[in-house]
C-alpha cells in the first residue's frame, strides 16, 4: 500500500495556500489515524480533534457550530480578528464520516444525516485531487443568525466520508442588503470561505 507523505501533499498545496499572506505561510499536516487522508492547513488556524472539537471555542460564537464533534474526524478553525469589524462569527472546515450510508446513499446525499438538514439536492460532481466528489450546499438559520455550508462527499475503503465548509454569520434585518446568489454579504466571511476552499483542495485520500 502507498504511503502518502508530508513533503508530497505540502508542495502539493503550497501555490495554492501562499495567497493566504504575502508569503508562504508555514503549514501543519494532518493525518488521520487510520492513515487514509491528509491534508495541510496554517498553523496559524486551530485543529481541533478529539475532545476538542466539544471542548473549544469555535469563532465568537457557539450558536451554530461550525464543527460537530458526533461526526468530525478532524476540523480547522479560520481564525478570527477581535478587534476587525465583521459579521463573521465563526468558519471552520472538517473532514467528517457519515456513519451507516451505503455508497449510493452516501454520494446521493439520501441517508438520515443528510436528510436532516436543507440542503440544495441539485449537488454536482466535482473532483479533488483526482478523487470524484459529490457536492452539495446548505442554509440554516436562526433567529439574528445564519450560516452558509457546503458539503462535499466520496466512498472509499467502505466509509462515507464528507469535506465540509461552514460559515457562521451575525444577521441584523436592520442592515440587510438585497441578496446575492452564493454571496455572505460580508469581506471577511467571503475571505475565510474562500481560504479554507484552499484546505480542502490539499485534502489526499490514500489509494485503494
Amino acid at each position: 500500500m502507498r504511503k502518502l507523505t508530508r513533503t508530497a501533499v505540502v508542495v502539493v498545496a503550497l501555490s495554492c495556500l501562499g495567497t493566504l499572506a504575502q508569503g508562504p505561510p508555514t503549514l501543519d499536516t494532518f493525518t488521520s489515524p487510520d492513515g487514509n487522508f491528509q491534508f495541510v492547513y496554517p498553523e496559524s488556524y486551530e485543529l481541533l480533534v478529539g475532545e476538542r472539537i466539544l471542548r473549544a471555542t469555535q469563532g465568537r460564537q457557539s450558536t451554530l457550530p461550525v464543527c460537530d464533534f458526533s461526526t468530525a474526524v478532524a476540523c480547522v478553525i479560520y481564525p478570527l480578528e477581535s478587534e476587525r469589524e465583521t459579521r463573521l462569527e465563526a468558519a471552520g472546515f472538517t473532514v467528517a464520516t457519515v456513519a451507516g450510508a451505503n455508497e449510493s446513499d452516501c454520494l446521493s446525499y439520501k441517508d438520515d444525516k443528510a436528510r436532516s438538514r436543507t440542503l440544495d439536492l441539485s449537488s454536482t460532481s466535482i473532483s479533488i485531487r483526482s478523487r470524484p466528489f459529490r457536492h452539495a450546499s446548505g442554509t440554516k438559520k436562526i433567529p439574528g443568525h445564519m450560516q452558509s455550508s457546503d458539503f462535499y462527499r466520496t466512498f472509499t475503503r467502505q466509509k462515507c466520508y464528507e469535506l465540509q465548509i461552514q460559515v457562521s454569520i451575525s444577521e441584523d434585518s436592520a442592515t440587510q442588503k438585497v441578496s446575492v446568489p452564493n454571496s455572505l454579504g460580508d469581506a471577511t466571511a467571503h475571505s475565510a470561505r474562500e481560504s479554507l476552499k484552499l484546505i480542502l483542495s490539499s485534502v489526499v485520500f490514500e489509494n485503494e
